[in-house]
């Protein structure tokens, strides 16, 4: 019985193998809709409406327990990383002494075969290297006895004092351990046997120089925000969190899931994806994008009634978001000096994904996939 209608043994693709293998193969591309993005206000770690909203310094939303709940697990892991790269320094220096201390025993044990007229078999090899390199000719003979008959007459008249200090013997005891230690790696290398990979000793490990390369782990010392960038991370701490306190409306009005309505206290609309609300930092109220352009800006036009027609004030609180205030809200605010220090006053754009349209929002076209597969 004949199989060649299997597409194993055939040379072309019918269009539905095509298909398939496109589908399986080639790098595909669609636009996010409304129903890819999270609404306004969720938090970026539980992806819920944010339950007491705060936010980082660069705008991203999250529940406060979400966000102390990921700054402790954060914290552990650097703990964690930092006492285990404490236990690889420690191993590493404890390796390098166990080498050093080879390596001078060694020597010590070479310069007792000498002194006791023994042969040392590895600088016999290199004496008689360097004696079958360096043989003189007859001729050769008769100049270097010249020359040194000349350099004697020439240095005659003084007399050479031999002088030695510490550091010249720490040279010379440096230069005699690794001597030893590199004639120990000659013959490691030169057993025609592999080590007892098995025993914890010689245990092969790629961390070590002896390999092709040396691994360098790099170790975050702070906290980094869930939400940025993995091309831009910042961080986040939790003396850096501004509280978010959300206008609601006044009715009974609530949105399709049973909560209320977040709004913007100056135009009373809702706040969406679309609404580029800022967050006025530090008292924690949230505008739209229009109304903080249009009464919390500077304006352009001068007017005389104002004392400080360059001030930056908080809509809702009137509070100095310019960090250069009369100084009118420090008596009410004495027991919050600190966190008050470590938050910058000013405004920040609250970060919200798209809407799915090109005319607000972000615009977004995801692509995921391999290379094509040609066929």
């Amino acid at each position: 019985m004949s199989h060649s209608k299997r597409n194993t043994s055939r040379a072309v693709f019918t269009s539905y193998e095509r298909e398939l293998a496109r589908k399986s193969w080639t790098s595909t591309s669609a636009r996010l809709n409304r129903e890819s993005f999270l609404p306004f206000s969720a938090c970026r770690l539980c992806l819920e409406t944010a339950i007491d909203p705060v936010s980082c310094s660069h705008g991203d939303i999250f529940c406060r327990e979400c966000a102390l709940s990921n700054i402790l697990a954060q914290k552990k892991e650097i703990k964690r990383v930092e006492k285990l790269q404490g236990q690889e320094d420690l191993e590493a220096q404890e390796r390098q002494a166990h080498l050093d201390a080879e390596a001078h025993e060694r020597a010590v044990r070479e310069f007792e075969m000498t002194q006791n007229g023994l042969d040392v078999p590895s600088r016999s090899v290199s004496i008689s290297k360097s004696i079958s390199i360096s043989t003189p000719t007859p001729d050769n003979r008769d100049r270097e006895g010249s020359s040194v008959i000349e350099g004697d007459r020439q240095r005659r008249p003084g007399k050479r004092k031999f002088e030695i200090d510490g550091d010249e013997v720490l040279r010379i005891a440096a230069e005699d351990r690794a001597r030893a230690r590199k004639a120990i790696d000659g013959e490691k290398a030169a057993q025609p046997t592999l080590p007892s990979f098995w025993v914890p000793t010689v245990t092969p490990s790629s961390n070590t120089r002896e390999t092709l390369h040396e691994v360098v782990k790099k170790t975050k010392r702070t906290t980094i925000c869930p939400a940025s960038p993995d091309d831009k991370p910042h961080t986040y701490s939790l003396h850096a969190l501004v509280s978010i306190h959300f206008a609601t409306e006044d009715d009974d009005k609530q949105s399709k899931d049973g909560k209320a309505v977040r709004i913007c206290p100056s135009c009373k609309k809702g706040l969406g994806n679309s609404s580029k609300a800022m967050l006025a930092k530090p008292c924690g109220h949230v505008l739209c994008g229009h109304c903080v352009g249009k009464f919390m800006r500077p304006n352009k036009h001068h007017d005389p009634h104002t004392m400080d027609p360059d001030a930056l004030r908080c809509y809702v609180c009137d509070i100095d978001l310019a960090g250069n205030g009369d100084g009118s809200h420090e008596a009410t605010q004495n027991g919050k000096k600190k966190e008050k220090e470590r938050i910058r006053p000013g405004l920040v754009e609250l970060r919200s994904e798209g809407t799915g349209y090109s005319a607000g929002g972000a615009n977004q076209v995801r692509k995921n996939g391999v290379a094509a597969f040609q066929c």
